[in-house]
């Protein structure tokens, strides 16, 4: 737990410095957009897995395709507010065999300090604060194990590519330090899971 809450500081620590010493350094040319609406498809890669006692040396989620839909309010030309929704069913996997599924189901709120902010092309960077709402775990065998909901943090950067006024291409990186929690296993199993998203914008 030490070493997960360390990387999360560490990364929230990087992200927030950079992008605070890069705003003044940036020029606007014109308005980009005060709303954004996204939507698209994202590729979770879980980073971390964990041995539990009596069960398994490893158990880990499976990699997977998901998809995400959400917006972004600009406030100010440099700080954005977004929220968005993600979903995706993974394998569960103790020592290399599937034995359930889970959902991941997060809402995820982000503050965007935009570091590049045009209306061809636009990068942010910032934390984010999550509420997943896990599934249970659905095993193969039948029946099933509750999970706790948690709220956690993470961090994120992406970018838009714009194809006009309004529209654009969208792509980002998104990082929660997250971990699957029942009452009836003896231990959490770190998910830590890294999302590789692509999609498109409508801005106004």
């Amino acid at each position: 737990m030490l070493r997960k809450t360390t990387r999360l500081y560490s990364a929230l620590i990087t992200v927030g410095g950079t992008a605070f010493a890069a705003l003044p350094a940036q020029a606007q040319d014109g308005p980009s957009y005060d709303f954004k609406l996204f939507g698209g498809a994202a590729y979770v890669s879980p980073l971390s897995d964990s041995s539990l006692s009596g069960i398994a040396n490893s158990v880990e989620a499976s990699r997977e395709v998901g998809w995400e839909i959400g917006g972004e309010w600009k406030p100010s030309d440099r700080l954005g507010i977004e929220v968005a929704y993600f979903d995706a069913t993974h394998d569960v996997e103790a020592d290399g065999t599937a034995i359930g599924e889970i959902s991941l189901r997060p809402w995820n709120v982000s503050l965007n300090f935009h570091l590049v902010d045009r209306d061809r092309f636009s990068w942010w960077v910032g934390p984010t604060v999550s509420y997943i709402d896990w599934s249970e775990v659905e095993l193969n065998g039948g029946g099933s194990l509750a999970v706790d909901s948690e709220t956690t943090f993470g961090a994120s950067t992406g970018m838009t590519i714009g194809l006009g006024d309004s529209f654009a291409i969208q792509a980002g990186l998104r990082w929660l330090d997250a971990s699957v929690d029942s009452p009836s296993l003896p231990d959490e199993v770190s998910v830590d899971p890294l999302f590789a998203s692509v999609g498109v914008a409508f801005r106004f």
